[in-house]
């Protein structure tokens, strides 16, 4: 009795699609972006007291929110990866009506998604227009944002956010 023979080459991709298959799967996938980053502009003001002076700062924060799912995980929940950047934030001395710089132009927070989350953020800022040329002194503030999500996209849909003398010495 004569035995049909498949042909190689269906032999050796059907292998080879079984083998690439079981490596993805031991190997699981990674978390990855679902969309793109989706950015809001979030107003930005408070004082953080000090030596030499006080400074008031204000102006608008931009906050990028990049939805992170992990499909690798049955009940692994969803997370949002947070961009902050508040160079568009300036401050202005108390005494001496110096104008100040914030510095921290992209700061990632990576927290799980929720309703509704506060992030703490603490940043350096300087006398003068760039953060290099006053490092000797640096000083920082803390931003505290209070942030609304879309629980689907990973969206801020509202936000607000105050700045605060950090509560450790300097």
């Amino acid at each position: 009795m004569k035995m049909p023979r498949l042909p190689v080459t269906r032999v050796v991709l059907s292998v080879l699609v079984a083998a690439l298959s079981g490596l993805a799967w031991w190997a699981g996938v990674s978390a990855t972006p679902a969309n793109a980053p989706i950015t809001a502009l979030i107003p930005v003001s408070g004082i953080v007291s000090g030596q030499p002076e006080s400074v008031a700062f204000s102006g608008q924060a931009q906050v990028s929110s990049e939805l992170v799912l992990d499909p690798s995980r049955f009940h692994h929940p969803p997370a949002v990866l947070l961009t902050i950047d508040l160079s568009n934030v300036s401050g202005t001395g108390s005494s001496t009506r110096a104008k100040y710089s914030a510095g921290s132009d992209g700061t990632a927070v990576f927290r799980q998604l929720v309703s509704a989350d506060t992030i703490e953020v603490t940043f350096p800022f300087s006398r003068g227009a760039t953060m290099m040329s006053s490092m000797p002194s640096v000083r920082t503030g803390v931003v505290s944002f209070a942030l609304s999500f879309d629980l689907n996209t990973g969206a801020i849909t509202s936000g607000t956010a105050s700045i605060v003398t950090p509560s450790f010495p300097h």
